[in-house]
This record gives C-alpha cells, sequence and structure tokens, in this order.
C-alpha cells in the first residue's frame, strides 16, 4: 500500500470509531477510560494521526461493543 491508501484506511476507521463513541454519547476520555488507554491515544485515532496496532482496535471495539464489520472499511469506502 502507499500512504494515500494507508491514510484513507486511517481516516475511514476513525470516523467509524468516532461515530459510534459520540452516538453513545461518550467523550474522547471516557471512552480512553473504558478501553484502558491515553486520552491522546484518542485523541490522534479521531484525527487520523495514529497508525493502530490490532490490540488497540480490540480494545476500542470491545469498550463500545462493535464487530469488525462496524469499524473496518470495505467496497466503496475506499477509493484507491
Amino acid at each position: 500500500m502507499n500512504n494515500l491508501q494507508d491514510k484513507q484506511i486511517l481516516d475511514a476507521i476513525a470516523i467509524k470509531f468516532k461515530e459510534a463513541r459520540t452516538k453513545q454519547g461518550l467523550s474522547q476520555r471516557k471512552l480512553a477510560l473504558m478501553a484502558r488507554m491515553e486520552y491522546n491515544q484518542v485523541q490522534k485515532l479521531e484525527k487520523g494521526e495514529s497508525n493502530l496496532q490490532i490490540t488497540t482496535i480490540i480494545k476500542l471495539m470491545a469498550a463500545l461493543n462493535l464487530t469488525p464489520n462496524d469499524i473496518l472499511p470495505y467496497g466503496n469506502e475506499l477509493k484507491f
């Protein structure tokens, strides 16, 4: 993958996590506490600035009660 493709994937994931967080009425700080991670990690994620480890994605999905299908981009969400 090239850098543009990587950025598109990170941005798509960031949007989905932010939408799920706000839909549940959670602040970034509250989500960070629930996922047992640092607040700045959540901030960077939602800005698409963090290339997440799979363990971080799983922690966030568990905290938000989401599945991979809820978060991972597919199909026409990505423009390669």
